[in-house]
Parts: C-alpha cells; sequence; structure tokens
C-alpha cells in the first residue's frame, strides 16, 4: 500500500518542490548572475588593455607669441605674475597682459 499524499510527489521538472514562477524567478537569477561575472570580466580585460597601452602624446602647440610694441633696445627691468595676469615693467611703461587670452589689458606710461 502506497502511503504518499499528493501533496508529496515531486514534478517532473528538475528542481523539486518549486512554483512555476519560482522556477523562473530562479533562471532570471541565474542569467544576471552570468552577465554579472560577464561584465566583471569585461571591465577587467579593460583596465588591463588600457594599462598596457601607451598614451599617445599629445601635439606639442607653438608658443604664442606677443608683440609688446616696444622700441629697439628698451629693457626690461622686472616682471611680475599674479593669477593670469602678467605685469611687464620696461622703460617707462608698465604692460599688464592677459596670459590666458594672450592679449595686452592696458599700457602705462610712467614719467616725462
Amino acid at each position: 500500500m502506497d502511503m504518499t499524499k499528493p501533496d508529496d510527489i515531486e514534478p517532473a521538472s528538475g528542481t523539486p518542490g518549486l512554483t512555476p514562477a519560482a522556477r523562473i524567478m530562479l533562471r532570471v537569477v541565474y542569467i544576471m548572475g552570468i552577465i554579472l561575472v560577464l561584465l566583471f570580466l569585461a571591465l577587467v580585460g579593460a583596465i588591463i588593455w588600457k594599462a598596457t597601452r601607451p598614451a599617445e602624446p599629445k601635439p606639442v602647440a607653438a608658443p604664442a607669441t606677443l608683440d609688446l610694441g616696444l622700441p629697439p633696445g628698451t629693457a626690461v627691468q622686472s616682471t611680475v605674475i599674479d593669477g593670469d595676469r602678467l605685469v611687464i615693467t620696461a622703460g617707462r611703461e608698465v604692460i599688464v597682459i592677459d596670459v590666458r587670452k594672450n592679449q595686452i589689458l592696458s599700457r602705462i606710461v610712467t614719467g616725462p
């Protein structure tokens, strides 16, 4: 005589005692785990690729020149830089330059 109840009978599928919704959820968890492992491997591969690849050298721009308009033979007496402002004292003039924009902001003539 068989004493098994209908509740004790295992389903024909591979996982005993799981409802169809639980089986679907288990498959989703497996798929998400596989995706997570693949993304982690891609991350490690990208880090290794970036570390072993030499950086491309940046092109060197030609230095910018700015004509101060000083007469030939004028000696520069002093220069002072503060942030992006450069002050040049040359002869009887004080010239204030914006070094970022490479332009003369003001010219101050001192003395007669």
